[in-house]
């Protein structure tokens, strides 16, 4: 690899258009706003710092190593289906997430991060640049919600998170996936139940922070006869993956209101708005695509290849 000075890698990307010194200065303080969403605050980076995030994903971030046998979240070619599937074949499943997942991931940590894996980062000066990264990419000395480098260095802080819990899940015969702050782990039997709390809070302690923990409301663990459920997708008898059937009725009914009752739909939907309502919906079909393109095409077949694909890419020209 050709390492250069992260001032020739900034012209090299925007070839004038946007000022190096000014990414040097930017006050990072007023450079971002809060956005309250579905009782979460969301942080949503001004345009001149949403080019510069853009950047150091390029550059840095999404070149950072992850656990590729783990992680399927924020990865090209990757996703929640393929998270899943590595359990078919399980009868015990336990699933958790990680309380505060970005609050827990801090700027100490992420300089550590980047520091370890200096020899993958092509920044000749990234210890010099090092501090105003991490200014850029941290609110309060967190990871914020909603920026789009937050992602990448998530999955990429997990690092030897992962490598440690794989590697005991190996020991015991167990199948490890993540997906973001989602924790998937799962086996033949459930001889390991009464290790994995105590098991996966003593790496969090000691990967993260000591106050990190799981969030005992989102643990759970499913047994031989119980209908299997995780992230949001079913997995059947017969081993296959699906959406759940309570998604299928609901974007059955939303669609067939959609083309005959507009106000019905936006009340299904809880919107006032219909281009919120349509990119809401959108972005369901799209997620059910992911998992089950069957399901969409027997919508086709049901209401016509046309209203469900021009749904579909809603979100993909907005």
């Amino acid at each position: 690899m050709t390492k250069r000075p992260l001032e020739q890698l900034f012209f090299a990307t925007f070839r004038g258009n946007l000022e190096f010194s000014e990414f040097s200065t930017l006050d990072v303080n007023h450079a971002y706003s809060k956005i309250e969403f579905e009782g979460r605050t969301v942080f949503s980076p001004g345009k001149t710092l949403k080019s510069y995030l853009g950047f150091l994903s390029r550059v840095l971030f999404d070149r950072l190593p992850v656990v590729n046998d783990v992680v399927y979240s924020y990865r090209k070619g990757v996703n929640v289906v393929n998270a899943v599937e590595k359990h078919a074949d399980s009868k015990f499943f336990f699933q958790s997430d990680i309380e505060n997942f970005f609050g827990s991931i801090t700027k100490e940590l992420i300089k550590e991060t980047i520091l370890s894996a200096i020899e993958q980062c092509p920044i000749a000066d990234i210890e010099s640049w090092i501090d105003r990264i991490l200014e850029l990419v941290t609110i309060d000395g967190a990871l914020p919600p909603g920026y789009p480098t937050s992602p990448a260095i998530s999955n990429a802080c997990l690092f030897s998170f992962d490598k440690r819990l794989l590697a005991w899940c190996d020991e015991n015969s167990l199948v490890y996936t993540r997906y973001a702050d989602d924790i998937i782990i799962s086996s033949s039997d459930d001889s390991w139940i009464n290790l994995l709390t105590p098991k996966l809070t003593e790496l969090l302690n000691e990967e993260l922070s000591e106050t990190t923990k799981l969030n005992p409301q989102k643990t759970k663990l499913t047994r031989p006869g119980e209908k299997i459920k995780i992230l949001g997708v079913t997995i059947l008898p017969n081993g296959k993956v699906s959406i759940d059937g309570k998604l299928k009725k609901r974007t059955e009914t939303t669609m067939h209101l959609l083309l005959k009752d507009k106000k019905m739909f936006l009340s299904f939907l809880k919107e006032s708005d219909l281009d919120k309502a349509l990119k809401k919906f959108s972005g369901q079909l799209n997620y059910i695509n992911t998992v089950d393109p069957s399901f969409l095409d027997k919508l086709r077949k049901k209401y016509g290849a046309t209203a469900v694909d021009k749904v579909i890419h809603i979100s993909v020209a907005s």
